[in-house]
């Protein structure tokens, strides 16, 4: 809605005057280390304002980066909200932001959701489970019976969604996931790879838990609502523009900076 209004208003204002005022509004998470988390003492803005060749004074990390580069690529400004990611859904549904991120397509979401093209971060799924455990895993059925703890709204998979026998236990954050797990109410916690290891090594309890699986591998893309215009024009900025940095070697510099 907001992307559409920003277009229409190009048709009323002069060519140079409109060029920097070209705005994607889009909302995102935090918490999600090292693919969008705050940083250090930031001060929260809502609906903070980052130009081309700007960054963000609160949020870092690839994902943010790669959404980053590409919208600045094609000389759109972003204003940015950082909310837990139910209330980010909750505003794209409403039309207060034209897309989010990053957010994995399943077939529940596809009957209302459209996805870039563009990938914003790929990452395997795991499940982590104490050290100690005598679990013997043998895929996602190993689990079934049991209870696995998963932060609520996430969404961990196809494989995830399909399996009505395991226990899930919704969180609020990975690290309460862990902290349940330590008092032995669970038996594992699902989990993204790259974004749960970094932050049991932040945390430095890393070594009281090992992984089992991985059960899949996820693609995480830019989302808008189907049928908005502004949602689609956002979708395709994107993937002009993450085809731009590919070729240009900045995806390669974002990857290096943050996964290897």
């Amino acid at each position: 809605m907001l992307l559409r209004l920003t277009l229409l208003l190009a048709l009323l204002v002069p060519a140079p005057l409109f060029a920097a005022q070209r705005i994607v509004t889009l909302a995102t998470l935090t918490d999600f280390i090292p693919f969008c988390f705050k940083k250090e003492q930031a001060v929260e803005i809502a609906g903070e304002v980052i130009a081309p060749g700007q960054d963000s004074q609160q949020l870092q990390g690839y994902s943010w980066d790669v959404v980053r580069a590409s919208f600045h690529a094609m000389g759109y400004t972003i204003q940015l909200y950082i909310v837990p990611w139910e209330r980010a859904v909750h505003y794209l549904n409403t039309g207060k932001v034209d897309a989010i991120f990053p957010a994995n397509r399943t077939q529940e979401r596809e009957k209302t959701y459209q996805f870039s093209q563009g990938v914003v971060d790929e990452m395997r799924m795991v499940v982590y489970i104490p050290f100690d455990s005598t679990l013997n895993w043998n895929g996602l059925e190993s689990l079934n019976g049991l209870r696995v703890a998963a932060v609520r709204g996430w969404s961990y998979g196809e494989k995830w969604v399909k399996n009505q026998y395991i226990i899930k236990e919704r969180t609020d954050s990975i690290l309460q996931s862990f902290m349940i797990l330590d008092k032995k109410r669970l038996a594992g916690v699902v989990g993204y790879e790259a974004a749960y290891d970094y932050a049991l090594k932040e945390a430095k309890i890393i070594h009281k838990y090992r992984k089992v699986g991985p059960f899949e591998t996820i693609y995480e893309y830019l989302m808008s609502k189907k049928e908005t215009a502004g949602g689609a024009t956002a979708l395709e900025i994107f993937n002009s523009g993450r085809a731009q940095i590919t070729k240009n070697g900045t995806l390669a510099a974002i990857t290096a900076k943050w996964l290897n």
